[in-house]
């Protein structure tokens, strides 16, 4: 098998960890639950084969899951949250127990480096992180704890499932022929939150916990930290990012929300089999089968007072009325008598807004756009050159062992959970 689908893996959830610094390093807040001490402290929330999470465990998991997803901190939001934060914490447990039989640790100079580089990306060093912790009620202890886990899982996984997985040289072959035939097609960047339940009597329980999320989100919580802390997707170190999604990919129910949806809106609870969803539409795009559409973007600017953007969309027109190249265009702010700068960037035509999008997807190489009036002034976009990345097979390999692996972490995390001894006490 070509490369290492695990590297994505370890760097996913470096990024999930770094996130949440990000989040704190915003939120100079103290959460409002009082400090559980004494006796209590170290009460059973749940046993785990025969091994405690007590309160204080579950205490510090809220403080973080709150802080880091930006959630208000309320006694209902606390409340709502308990049982997804104690459900996480059981699957972290059972985790490491079958690191533990199999004989895998995290070595010390695992998660010191784990912290390391999460600090680094924050411009601290360790101290600093940690103090920030501290400043937001988080013991240092109890966050190690998490990335220990995650640490713990990516290894069992690792040494269990990914030598079961070939991709043979068939299925790489099918994916190129499906590609083919899809070319054309519109596809949605989705991203979800999915909360399961393993029983009618928790299913209002776990509604309730899905429409307090996304009543946060509607707020301005950040959805990909939500879905990071709460959601018991495969897709929760990923924010919840699905990708690209074809009509007809999802379940049915989540299937025709998404259709109706509009860039950047979101939907859920939606109810189905196990559990309920909460999605958005990030984007939208055309398949192209013959791989990414790159391009190198020119964007002239010719900034304008408040009102006087429709006078600048002419002067625009007229300016750029005669470009035929983009080195021509480089050149136009030395041949008008008022303010325009220029910028260019190469970058993946599916990754530019779906407007910009739209305008740049047939425009000829050197040839300027028809101005686009937005706040502040106006814009001339020019393509300056356009090429196709093609998809290699061993891309689509490594994307098929991703999507393979997932498949089999959730089935055997399923299983752990099923034959485990878990009692809730609270």
């Amino acid at each position: 098998m070509a490369g290492d689908p695990f590297e994505k893996c370890r760097k996913v959830q470096t990024l999930r960890f770094l996130a949440l610094a990000l989040a704190l390093a915003a939120s100079w807040v103290f959460l409002a639950a009082p400090p559980v001490q004494g006796q209590d402290a170290m009460r059973p929330a749940a046993i785990v084969n025969d091994e405690v999470i007590s309160v204080l465990d579950l205490a510090q998991r809220l403080r973080i899951a709150i802080v880091s997803s930006g959630l208000e901190d309320t006694q209902e939001t606390r409340n709502r949250l308990t049982r997804p934060v104690l459900r996480q914490l059981i699957d972290e447990k059972l985790q490491l127990q079958e690191a533990a039989r199999l004989d895998i640790s995290v070595e010390p100079e695992q998660l010191e480096a784990a912290i390391a580089e999460i600090a680094s990306r924050n411009n601290m060093n360790v101290d600093q992180f940690t103090a920030l912790l501290q400043r937001s009620g988080i013991l240092r202890d109890y966050f190690e704890n998490q990335i220990r886990a995650q640490i713990s899982w990516n290894q069992v996984i690792s040494r269990r499932l990914l030598p079961t997985i070939q991709i043979s040289d068939e299925e790489v072959d099918a994916v190129i022929d499906q590609q083919a035939e899809l070319d054309g097609q519109t596809q949605s960047r989705v991203k979800e939150i999915f909360l399961d339940f393993d029983s009618p009597e928790e299913e209002s329980q776990v509604r309730a916990t899905a429409e307090r999320l996304v009543e946060q989100l509607r707020g301005g919580a950040d959805f990909a930290a939500v879905a990071r802390q709460f959601s018991q997707s495969a897709t929760a170190s990923l924010g919840g990012d699905l990708g690209w999604i074809l009509e007809g990919e999802l379940p049915d129910e989540v299937d025709a929300q998404v259709k109706q949806l509009s860039t950047g809106r979101l939907a859920g609870p939606i109810r189905s089999t196990g559990g309920y969803y909460i999605i958005a539409v990030i984007d939208r795009r055309q398949v192209q089968a013959g791989g990414e559409t790159r391009l190198r973007l020119m964007q002239l600017q010719f900034p304008a007072p408040p009102g006087q953007e429709s006078v600048m969309a002419a002067e625009a027109a007229r300016a750029s009325a005669e470009i035929v190249s983009c080195a021509q265009a480089e050149t136009l702010p030395d041949r008008v008598a008022f303010p325009v700068s220029v910028a260019a960037d190469d970058v993946a035509l599916s990754q530019l807004p779906e407007g910009i999008r739209t305008v740049v997807a047939d425009l000829p190489v050197g040839k300027p756009s028809e101005p686009i009036v937005g706040q502040g002034g106006v814009i001339v976009l020019l393509v300056c050159l356009r090429e196709t990345d093609e998809v290699s097979r061993e891309e689509i390999e490594r994307t098929l062992e991703r999507e393979r692996m997932d498949l089999l972490a959730r089935r055997y995390l399923r299983d752990l959970r099923r034959d485990a001894n878990i009692e809730i006490r609270i």
